[in-house]
């Protein structure tokens, strides 16, 4: 049975016309590249949809020949797709791991990785899924949002437990009165019920 997920790809500035642009491995549906919008690093990360992640969990082969030719430093981070949403369909009823439309270029892409306590793990759950990616999907310019388990990564970088990618429009609502209303009673919760602090990286597509 196949396993659909995600291959984020993320490199330093010296790969920006190297290979991530060409698809590394196997099972690319669709690829997304992106770059940083924030003052962190890696200052690159392609996104990379796989119909099945299997392949590269099953040898680290293909990461290898990745980072042998790369023409900088590269991680990968796996993840195995949960569910999603899209703007035609906020009930979050039936949505593929790829998107249904390619993101254009200069829109944002905000990736947050959360890391519950394990016995809190199926709230963190149910707040996402109930509550918080239904209010994120109110935001202006919010366009979709897809949802991750985190299987594996390759190199050495800072990972989370679950991760939640939302694509919204180069003019958004982010950090406005509805994003700022997603902040709720059982949000607090979450946050406080995590194992460690979240990890959110501000991205834009690539031209």
């Amino acid at each position: 049975m196949a396993s659909p997920g995600v291959l984020m790809r993320l490199a330093s500035p010296s790969e920006a016309n190297g290979n991530a642009q060409q698809p590394p491995v196997p099972n690319v549906t669709s690829v997304v590249q992106l770059e940083a919008d924030d003052d962190k690093t890696p200052q690159l990360n392609t996104l990379y949809f796989l119909n099945d992640i299997s392949p590269i969990l099953s040898s680290a082969s293909y990461f290898e020949k990745d980072a042998e030719t790369s023409q900088g430093s590269v991680v990968w981070v796996v993840l195995l797709f949960i569910n999603g949403r899209d703007k035609n369909d906020p009930a979050n009823a039936s949505v593929p791991n790829s998107l249904l439309s390619p993101p254009a270029a200069k829109s944002v892409v905000v990736v947050n990785g959360s890391t519950p306590r394990e016995d809190k793990e199926q709230d963190y759950h149910d707040w996402y899924d109930q509550e918080h990616g239904l209010k994120l999907s109110t935001v202006p310019g919010w366009n979709s949002a897809r949802r991750y388990r985190l299987v594996q990564s390759y190199g050495s970088v800072e990972t989370a437990s679950f991760y939640g990618i939302n694509f919204y429009d180069a003019e958004n609502g982010l950090g406005g009165p509805e994003w700022q209303a997603g902040v709720t009673e059982w949000t607090l919760r979450i946050r406080s019920n995590a194992a460690k602090p979240n990890i959110r990286r501000v991205w834009k597509v690539r031209e």
